[in-house]
């Protein structure tokens, strides 16, 4: 059983984790910018990760709420779409402090809070992070960043028995788009042949963060069913290219 605190709960990929993380038996606190409504957990409030002094003040709720932190999983984000010309540097910026600078304040108070025998921090990226994407400019900036943090961090917290690391999905359930045609153009890149399941997604982040992942840090765990590993076009595709 682990203390933990989700970021970003109200989402689907973060109530998927709510509820990967009360199955494994742990004790949890969700929070969202508007406080998240999660049955069975210890606590629930509202965190705005672009203030560290909220960061502070609500993750020191949640330690008090359930006698510690073992666990911090985060999955709060936003995207704006747009070509590069067309994303402003208020809108580029803005992403960048939700997604990559939020990350670091949430990182950096919850290495202060976890207790000596240390903990798990792990973070959500993207896929987008790893081949990039058009139209997403900052969010695939932001996400990127994330791998550089995740990196960087592992080596200052490693001696105090904090891992962290980031899981990297692909296309997932309705976060994907609710048009047709951007769901055949997702799943024609992914050689499963289908977009994950948010329940797919938080249960790569229960390993990460439990004893079987204990000694893996550093690293960003694609759950993309493939896609970022190959050149995939769907068979379809692939049987013209054989002709």
């Amino acid at each position: 059983m682990y203390r933990t605190v989700i970021i970003g709960a109200s989402g689907e990929i973060g109530a998927a984790m709510v509820q990967a993380a009360l199955a494994r038996g742990d004790v949890v606190a969700a929070l969202d910018l508007v406080g998240p409504e999660q049955g069975g957990c210890a606590h629930t409030g509202s965190i705005d990760i672009t203030s560290l002094a909220n960061v502070r003040e609500a993750l020191g709720r949640c330690r008090d709420a359930l006698g510690g932190i073992d666990v911090l999983i985060n999955a709060a984000g936003i995207m704006t779409k747009g070509a590069l010309h067309e994303t402003t540097d208020a809108d580029f910026a803005r992403v960048l402090d939700v997604n990559l600078s939020g990350a670091f304040r949430l990182t950096q108070t919850a290495a202060d809070l976890m207790g000596a025998d240390g903990g798990a921090i792990l973070h959500t990226s993207s896929i987008h992070a790893l081949r990039g994407a058009q139209n997403r400019i900052a969010y695939a900036a932001s996400k990127g960043g994330i791998t550089a943090l995740v990196q960087a961090a592992a080596s200052e917290l490693g001696p105090l028995g904090i891992t962290i690391n980031a899981v990297a999905p692909g296309p997932v359930g309705r976060g994907m788009g609710s048009q047709p045609e951007d769901r055949r153009r997702a799943i024609s890149r992914v050689p499963l042949m289908r977009v994950a399941e948010a329940a797919e997604v938080a249960a790569a982040a229960m390993f990460l963060t439990s004893a079987g992942g204990r000694f893996i840090t550093g690293h960003v765990l694609p759950v993309d069913g493939g896609a970022g590993a190959t050149f995939f076009a769907g068979p379809t595709a692939a049987m013209s290219l054989v002709e």
